[in-house]
């Protein structure tokens, strides 16, 4: 890359960051949970092969050297106070960047929203449906709500409702820049599927928001250091069911399916395409600047060996001290 190109690419990264601190904040925040993640093999998806080459002589994904990356990005903020803060970073971060933040294919754009306006929008776009307004109470108010660009870019749904989807934060940057995505029968599933296939939403808020579990982020976010999120997306009910499935004609079944004893309150989508992310709420459980150490995996073999040697030793020591007294 010459040095005229790389001067405008920078120039370009700025102007994106600065239009919106927000969502770079969050895109970052998603990337990191799920590079730390020790699910991270199946849930860092996109992963920057084309910056972080594999390791030598194999095909592995180097995410130590993504760790490393994103542990030299700092705060938002200090990005935005001067450019050559962006310039003076190490490699690979600036390309690390552009390919979070710059990707034509899937540039994805966030802005801080009111939560009054967000309510607004939504009964505009969705007055009928059948969906329910939340019940903001304590803990389960959100701390901020980020505008998708993307979704409100096109025409609302002949007839859509509106729907909630709890998720956990490390999943939050696959569904970002691949959609809602069927985990049901795969590594990806996290909860049961009792009633078939296909992404659980719900139109109760508080249904959707008992999902919400917290996770650590990104250390340097400002939106808090634990965070909990929810998805606020927009359902086309007309569209049809999964290519390829028995009776479904050029028209097509319906994208959202009602299997058997399914609850009124939830929705069963089985077509990723019928459904489109409005808005993220953000619940804050540690506010900004509070460490809080990314969830390990707990090794239960491990735990167990290390009890079983405990009782052992115990259990010597105590037939010492008898032998000892008699």
């Amino acid at each position: 890359m010459s040095t005229t190109e790389s001067q405008n690419s920078i120039q370009e990264l700025i102007a994106e960051i600065k239009a919106y601190p927000d969502g770079t904040d969050l895109l970052l925040a998603a990337l990191y949970t799920a590079a730390y993640h020790y699910r991270r093999s199946t849930i860092c998806t996109p992963f920057p092969s084309e910056v972080l080459p594999p390791l030598p002589d194999s095909k592995d994904k180097d995410y130590v050297a993504l760790q490393r990356a994103l542990s030299h990005i700092p705060a938002v903020h200090s990005l935005l106070g001067s450019d050559d803060v962006l310039r003076g970073l190490p490699q690979p971060c600036v390309p690390l960047l552009q390919w979070l933040l710059l990707n034509p294919t899937r540039r994805r754009r966030f802005t801080l929203c009111p939560l009054g306006e967000m309510m607004r929008q939504l009964k505009q776009r969705c007055p009928n449906g059948g969906w329910q307004l939340p019940a903001f109470a304590g803990n389960n108010s959100p701390s901020l709500v980020l505008r998708a660009h993307e979704g409100h870019e096109q025409e609302p749904f002949a007839r859509g409702t509106v729907a909630y989807h709890g998720t956990h934060l490390e999943n939050l940057h696959s569904i970002i820049h691949t959609g809602l995505q069927s985990g049901s029968g795969t590594r990806l599933q996290r909860t049961g599927a009792n009633f078939g296939s296909g992404v659980y939403l719900s139109t109760v808020y508080s249904t959707a928001f008992s999902f919400c579990q917290p996770s650590a982020s990104w250390p340097r976010s400002r939106f808090g250091s634990k965070l909990r999120v929810m998805l606020v997306c927009e359902v086309d009910l007309d569209r049809a069911c999964t290519e390829g499935a028995p009776g479904a004609g050029a028209g097509g079944g319906s994208a959202v399916s009602s299997g058997p004893a399914l609850p009124d309150t939830y929705l069963l989508v089985q077509r990723p395409d019928a459904l489109r992310l409005l808005f993220l709420m953000v619940y804050a459980d540690a506010p900004a600047g509070h460490a809080v150490r990314p969830a390990g995996r707990v090794n239960w073999c491990t735990v167990m060996v290390v009890l079983y040697a405990a009782f052992l030793v115990g259990k010597a020591l105590l037939s010492a001290m008898r032998h000892h007294r008699y």
